[in-house]
């Protein structure tokens, strides 16, 4: 349902940090050797949606999984898999949908363990609408929906609700707003934006709004893929991907088990976190954020390869990418 057209391929271009901390420039990495010093690169600032990093390496949890995690906060101009690419990095923590675009337009990238298994962004509007949820994403027909632009995941996410609600883009105004998602719904500049659970539906909630917030696809067949692990070419082994995926997994549910530690060892990245206010506000994201990782009741931290191959679909159908890449991802053995 959705017009073939030539885009920007987001997965290449910066991923939609407001403002991304420290460590840029720094040489590249070493391939892990038998005492497993591995880069785990992170985009944005400091946040507590990276908690489970933080607790990961201050708790020793990767370090069980023999791996010696240094973390990397990207600079405030780097494209996403930049420092991967460059081997500045062994693994990134990105979206798969990204991913996908990059590896499809030939960069050697592969996804290895999904940490968000309930994709992030969904269609959000004001309650004074006059809309409900139960009328779907249909709702979108006639109406103003922003994005930052027209690339990366909330791109994506945009044409997927818009095929989702049987449309065409010729039946939503597209508007790049950039990352000013909550004052151009609050100033009605857009009837709709696309944000993420754990962030503008969030802030929207802290502000006493009344919102409506839509899934782009049933939860149950994905249509796209959300925050995950990345390597690229072969330099690392399975074996230590694997080590990766499970430290990433121990140490979401020692977050889900103790917030208060998790919020602890975000602290220490963050500040501001010293004040209760700042704190509070954290623990709501951080509540929301560990909803996503969960799959059945428990975190899980495997590839859905059928929401893969239903992803890789629909970035064809959509003309985000000509064809599927050979290999977007790598299934290990989590055991």
């Amino acid at each position: 349902m959705i017009s073939r057209r030539s885009v920007l391929l987001g997965g290449l271009a910066a991923a939609g940090a407001t403002g991304l901390a420290a460590c840029s420039g720094a040489s590249p990495a070493a391939s892990p050797s038998a005492d497993g010093k591995l880069t785990v690169g992170l985009t944005y600032i400091p946040n507590v949606q990276f908690s489970a990093f933080y607790l990961g390496v201050a708790e020793g949890l990767f370090a069980k999984q023999g791996l010696d995690v240094t973390l990397r906060h990207h600079g405030q101009q780097e494209d996403v898999f930049g420092a991967v690419l460059a081997r500045e990095e062994h693994v990134v923590f990105a979206s798969a949908d990204e991913a996908m675009v990059a590896a499809a337009a030939g960069q050697d990238l592969r996804t290895f363990a999904t940490s968000y298994q309930t994709y992030p962004l969904e269609v959000m509007g004001g309650g004074d609408l006059g809309l409900s949820a139960d009328d779907g994403l249909a709702v979108l027909a006639g109406r103003t929906l922003g994005i930052p632009g027209h690339y990366g995941s909330s791109y994506y996410a945009a044409l997927a609700a818009i095929h989702e609600a049987g449309l065409t883009e010729d039946d939503v105004t597209l508007m790049d707003i950039g990352y000013t998602q909550l004052s151009a719904l609050a100033a009605r500049q857009v009837d709709f934006i696309m944000g993420f659970r754990n962030n503008e539906l969030v802030q929207l909630r802290a502000q006493g709004e009344s919102v409506l917030s839509i899934p782009i696809s049933d939860p149950a067949s994905p249509r796209l893929v959300g925050p995950s692990l990345v390597t690229v070419g072969t330099e690392v082994s399975d074996d230590v991907l694997a080590a990766v995926a499970r430290g990433m997994r121990e140490a979401e549910e020692a977050v889900i088990a103790d917030p208060e530690a998790a919020l602890d060892a975000t602290a220490e990245q963050v500040p501001a976190l010293s004040d209760p206010a700042q704190r509070e506000s954290a623990a709501r994201v951080l509540a929301a954020t560990t909803e996503l990782w969960t799959r059945g009741g428990a975190v899980d931290v495997s590839l859905d390869t059928d929401a893969f191959a239903r992803m890789a679909e629909f970035l064809v159908e959509a003309g985000i990418i000509e064809r599927a890449p050979e290999q977007a991802y790598v299934e290990l053995d989590l055991s």
